[in-house]
């Protein structure tokens, strides 16, 4: 239950898949330890039925939506109906308190948010509310002081309940969002790798430690050879392709402790904790990756190499011009090459 999910639909339906089975559990249960009336029984049997056709449909993941809007239905007229009968037939009869039907009352309104959403989910909460306050009014000249009692807090808290919901949804979805924006304002909309905001954040955290910690890194500043042919020839719907499948190779063989991300254009950037030779090596090895691999709708294609190790005293631009001034040699003597500056 506890993984992502691209849709908010497969949310709800793995919550449907795994709560159905303990509400009807719960009902069943329910139905055998208290002493029901013929009422009572049509009502459960009913609700345990279309509940397990619903866990049905969605294990089928086939009419989802009609399953949880006739839930919709039957909960309320379950909802209302319990509440009138238990008025009707034991507080204005017998006197006493609603009893464990107000159980109940936070699942039901969770379960009208989670199907309507928030703001519509308020609204018809607020209608059911306003049936059940009805019956109340109707009843309450000849219910006694307990019974009057336990029918107001039963309404308090339901107002309670729905003002809560309400709100808690609005939070949720205001953090969510914020998180989202945040998320995505450190990565690249295209390739889906780090962007060059995220880069220069690295890029300080990791010049901070080195000057603090003597913590040493390296950096491989790269591009695509003849991008803009491989644009012209092919378009950029394949450019962009390329950049995705390099995108992917690259992060796929990432070490650990390396970051990578796109710098902008064709051109990327990899910082590594590996220095002089090893960093070197490392993309070498990345330039053969590129060589050797067929980029769907542009065959080969290769990339050239920039690399510089943190010296004494340097700042992002001290770095990236050194990195830069690599790149363009390989790139000045002949491409798919890497050079060490």
């Amino acid at each position: 239950m506890f993984h992502k999910f691209d849709t908010i639909a497969e949310l709800k339906r793995s919550v449907y898949m795994w709560l159905l089975p303990i509400i009807t559990v719960a009902l069943i249960i329910n139905s055998f330890l208290n002493n029901q009336s013929l009422f009572d029984t049509m009502i459960n049997s009913t609700l345990i039925f279309w509940f397990s056709v619903s866990w049905v449909l969605a294990f089928l993941n086939r009419g989802i939506i009609f399953g949880e809007y006739s839930n919709l239905l039957l909960v309320s007229f379950y909802h209302v109906l319990t509440l009138l009968d238990v008025v009707h037939n034991d507080l204005a009869t017998t006197g006493g308190s609603l009893g464990d039907f107000i159980v109940w009352m936070p699942l039901i309104i969770m379960f009208f948010f989670l199907v309507l959403g928030t703001k519509r989910g308020m609204y018809y909460s607020i209608f059911i509310f306003l049936i059940t306050i009805t019956i109340a009014v109707i009843y309450s000249g000849q219910l006694p002081p307990e019974s009057i009692d336990s029918l107001t807090q039963f309404h308090a808290a339901n107002i309670v309940y729905i003002l809560v919901l309400f709100y808690a949804q609005n939070m949720f979805r205001a953090f969510t969002e914020r998180d989202f924006f945040k998320k995505h304002a450190y990565i690249d909309s295209l390739t889906r790798v780090a962007n060059r905001h995220q880069i220069d954040v690295w890029l300080e955290e990791k010049l901070q430690d080195a000057e603090e910690e003597g913590k040493r890194f390296s950096i491989v500043f790269f591009d695509i050879d003849h991008f803009k042919k491989v644009n012209d020839v092919y378009g950029h719907k394949i450019g962009d392709c390329v950049l995705k499948e390099l995108s992917a190779v690259v992060s796929g063989n990432l070490a650990d402790g390396d970051l990578f991300g796109r710098w902008g254009g064709e051109e990327f950037i990899l910082i590594s904790g590996s220095t002089g030779e090893q960093a070197l090596d490392k993309a070498e090895r990345f330039r053969s990756m590129v060589e050797n691999h067929c980029f769907k709708g542009a065959g080969s294609l290769t990339a050239s190499f920039g690399v510089t190790d943190y010296q004494k005293g340097d700042n992002i631009d001290s770095l990236l011009n050194r990195a830069d001034e690599g790149l363009y040699h390989s790139k000045n003597t002949g491409r798919n090459k890497v050079t060490m500056n």
